[in-house]
């Protein structure tokens, strides 16, 4: 039941974004950043009611979705919280990939979708991790343009958990969205 409510919280917070009820790359991203963000907090100690109280000008919806994401953590844990919200963000672009396409270079979707590729690949690096593949054998099926992020990747995984490789990628999600190539 949390499962599906926490999809349903992720739809129905797309669909707020975008009023046709369609998604696009940013608002899968934005969407996403925002998710990982409570989770993130929720890591370092805070809890759903200090959140509710402090983050500014927080909706009743997004309160709700603080409780959804608190209680998630709270009964499935941090790791499996963070692999919920990387699988919906892929599952979200690859949604909007199929409607739409690749966007227009040098649109500001293209720079949504450029970080919801970044994204994915990370992610797939991270599991690739967890489930104890050869890093060299993970290296060579990935593009050269990708290869020197997976020696990070098993070696924060190796020497921190999945949780920390979790908060850097949530963290790298940020700086991409937020920066302009």
């Amino acid at each position: 039941m949390i499962t599906t409510g926490f999809i349903l919280l992720l739809a129905m917070n797309a669909q707020a974004e975008e009023p046709s009820g369609r998604q696009s790359y940013e608002s899968c991203s934005l969407i996403t950043s925002q998710y990982l963000t409570v989770i993130q907090l929720l890591g370092r100690g805070f809890d759903e009611e200090m959140l509710q109280q402090t983050l500014p000008e927080i909706t009743a919806e997004s309160s709700a979705r603080v409780a959804a994401l608190g209680e998630l953590v709270n009964n499935e844990g941090l790791t499996k919280t963070y692999t919920r919200v990387n699988v919906e963000f892929a599952r979200c672009a690859t949604a909007v990939y199929q409607q739409h396409g690749v966007p227009e270079s040098g649109s500001r979707e293209a720079h949504f979708h450029f970080c919801a590729g970044e994204n994915k690949v990370r992610h797939e690096v991270l599991m690739a991790a967890m489930l104890e593949a050869p890093e060299s054998a993970v290296r060579a099926q990935l593009p050269e343009t990708h290869q020197s992020i997976v020696s990070p990747l098993y070696s924060l995984y190796g020497t921190d958990g999945a949780d920390a490789v979790y908060d850097s990628l949530a963290s790298e999600l940020k700086l991409c969205i937020n920066s302009r190539r």
